[in-house]
C-alpha cells in the first residue's frame, strides 16, 4: 500500500521500532544470508569470486540509481538525496575496488564500509518506513552488500588489512568530510550526520550531550574505531613472526 510513498506522505505509526520485532526480524535474516554467502563464496576459484564481487558491486550501485529513478518520478528527488553519506558513497568505492584493487580503496571498505553499515543497520535512520517499502528495502539491502562485499574481501584475502595502511581511510576521509561539511552548512543538510546525530543513535545522544563538542569528539571517535579494527591483525602479524622465529 505504501510501496512507492515517501517519508513526508506517510501517515504516523506505519514504520518500526529500533529492535523491534521487525528491525530484529531482519537482522536475523542479514546475519544468515552474510553466512551463507560467505561460505559459498569462499569455496568458489579466485576468477569466479573476482565475478561475484562485479555483480555485488555493481547490483549495489543499480540499486542506489534506481532509488533515485524513484525519487525523481515521485517528485522527491532533492538536495537531501545527494549520495553523499558514507554508505551511498561506499558501493563506488566497491565498484572501483573490484576492478582495479586499490589498496587505498580495500583498506576503506574494510575500515569505513562495514563498521559504517553495521552501525546503520542496527540503528536506522528509515525506520519511519513500512516493512514492505522500496526505501526500507533500499536501505536494508544496500548496507548488507556493504558488510557482505567486505567480508568476501577478508575471506578471499583480497583485503588484507595492516596497521601500517591505516593512513589511507584516514586520508580518504580528511579529502571528503571538509567539503562535505560545507555543503551540510551551505544547503542545511545533514550528510555524514556532522551537524547532528541520526535519530536514536548513540551518535544523537552525542550531539545532545556535547553540543559544539560533538564533532572534534565526533572525529575522535572515528579515529579510535579505526585504531581498534587495526589492532588485532598487529597481533597476529606478531604472533606470525613469533611463530616463524621458533621454527
Amino acid at each position: 500500500m505504501y510501496f512507492f510513498s515517501y517519508e513526508t506522505d506517510l501517515p504516523e505509526g506505519v514504520g518500526f521500532s529500533h529492535f523491534g520485532p521487525v528491525h530484529l526480524l531482519w537482522l536475523t535474516a542479514i546475519v544468515l544470508c552474510i553466512v551463507l554467502l560467505s561460505i559459498f563464496y569462499v569455496k568458489k576459484s579466485k576468477k569466479r569470486q573476482c565475478m561475484l564481487n562485479k555483480a555485488l558491486a555493481w547490483t549495489m550501485c543499480g540499486i542506489l540509481a534506481a532509488e533515485h529513478v524513484v525519487l525523481l518520478v515521485t517528485g522527491h528527488q532533492t538536495i537531501y538525496q545527494i549520495p553523499l553519506h558514507l554508505c551511498t558513497m561506499m558501493p563506488v568505492i566497491c565498484l572501483i575496488f573490484s576492478y582495479t584493487r586499490w589498496d587505498w580503496a580495500g583498506q576503506t571498505i574494510y575500515s569505513l564500509g562495514i563498521v559504517g553499515a553495521m552501525l546503520a543497520l542496527l540503528f536506522p535512520d528509515w525506520n519511519m518506513y513500512p516493512q514492505w517499502n522500496y526505501m526500507n528495502l533500499t536501505g536494508f539491502f544496500i548496507h548488507t552488500g556493504l558488510i557482505l562485499f567486505g567480508v568476501w574481501q577478508l575471506a578471499g584475502k583480497t583485503v588484507i588489512p595492516q596497521m601500517k595502511a591505516m593512513w589511507k581511510p584516514v586520508v580518504f576521509l580528511a579529502a571528503v568530510v571538509p567539503p562535505i561539511y560545507l555543503i551540510d552548512r551551505w544547503l542545511g543538510t545533514n550528510y555524514l550526520f556532522l551537524m547532528e546525530g541520526s535519530l536514536g543513535s548513540p551518535l544523537q545522544v552525542l550531539y545532545e550531550r556535547l553540543g559544539n563538542m560533538y564533532i572534534p569528539v565526533y572525529a575522535a571517535l572515528v579515529l579510535a574505531v579505526i585504531t581498534i579494527e587495526y589492532l588485532p591483525w598487529l597481533r597476529k602479524k606478531r604472533h606470525a613472526v613469533s611463530e616463524e622465529s621458533r621454527l
